[in-house]
């Protein structure tokens, strides 16, 4: 696979997540209070809490990943380092959503640490381009 394939499927993971905080909220409160004002909805539950910080999180992420990716791609420095960190990337976050959606600690934190190590690993490779 490609860092591009990776950008893209990190992108597609992350709506994947917003429909899943999105499906769950529905769930617990209706479609009706949801297309509203929302100023009277019921107390979130606890994985609703979870999947809006694991939303939180992911944006944080992104944002970090996601111009790194653009410049390695721009500039051609697609080598297997990057792809690796690009894998790494997308493969962390793939575990983290449900481990942070269902409260599991330590594993939550290694998969976040895996995906933060791919970004470090991609932004080593491009400090060359600076």
């Amino acid at each position: 696979m490609t860092i591009a394939s990776y950008l893209i499927l990190s992108v597609v993971l992350f709506f994947v997540m917003i429909v899943m905080q999105a499906l769950a909220n529905i769930k617990h409160n209706g479609l009706g209070p949801l297309a509203g004002a929302r100023d009277e909805l019921k107390a979130p539950t606890f994985f609703l809490e979870r999947a809006k910080r694991a939303n939180q999180n992911m944006i944080e992420a992104m944002v970090l990943f996601t111009p790194l990716a653009l410049v390695a791609i721009v500039n051609g420095a697609t080598g297997p380092n990057v792809v690796l960190g690009a894998a790494l990337f997308f493969w962390g976050r793939a575990a983290f959503a449900p481990l942070y959606w269902f409260g599991v600690p330590w594993l939550r934190t290694v998969a976040w640490a895996v995906s933060i190590f791919g970004i470090i690993l991609i932004f080593f490779n491009l400090l060359p381009l600076i």
